[in-house]
């Protein structure tokens, strides 16, 4: 009688044990796959593509030159859903970059609060000889805040160095017709419905 109250306890401690395993390994699932849902909602999905000529498929030309090291040809914002915006920019480097690498692109309201944004390293900070006499297109899958939706917004976009003092912007150069802000270092190339 002694050995199988022996036997029953081991194999209820067994039992148990798994059980327990069972039960951490799905709240741990359950963290995991919604921190990674978090993740994909806050990030932007991007890709960068280095291409030898001109793009033709711009729906907004612009001539935005960024201290003479980069120039924006353009962008294309396509409204998909309530929540999601696809947008594409379209560069022209013109010379070594560094240390401004850092594309900064603020959502702002009418009143100039920034909603959210879509900073990004420039070309997914591809070195400078790849890109030399060739043209840039960069393509974004943002969500867009609830805070956002259904609100008249612009799209202002600038070049910063995030390791220097205060994340020092490049100078706008040239714009054509875009409007700048924030002492001539973001231009305001965009105004779009949510």
């Amino acid at each position: 009688m002694n050995q199988f109250l022996i036997k029953v306890r081991d194999q209820s401690f067994l039992w148990l044990s798994l059980l327990l395993t069972i039960v951490m390994a799905t709240i741990t699932s359950g963290c995991s796959e919604e921190k990674a849902r978090e993740r994909k909602e806050a990030a932007p999905i991007g890709a960068c593509d280095v291409l030898e000529k001109k793009p033709d498929d711009i729906k907004k030309p612009l001539e935005v030159n960024y201290g003479d090291k980069a120039k924006l040809l353009g962008l294309t914002a396509e409204k998909l859903s309530q929540n999601q915006l696809r947008i594409v920019y379209f560069w022209q480097p013109l010379d070594e970059i560094e240390p401004y690498h850092q594309v900064f692109v603020h959502f702002s309201d009418m009143e100039g609060n920034n909603l959210f944004g879509n900073d990004h390293p420039f070309c997914e900070q591809k070195p400078f000889v790849e890109l030399k006499g060739k043209f840039v297109k960069e393509s974004f899958m943002i969500n867009i805040p609830g805070s956002a939706v259904g609100k008249i917004v612009y799209i202002k976009i600038g070049v910063y160095a995030p390791e220097l003092k205060s994340g020092q912007r490049l100078q706008i150069t040239s714009r054509g017709a875009a409007p700048t802000d924030d002492a001539n270092t973001r231009a305001i190339v965009e105004k779009i419905n949510l």
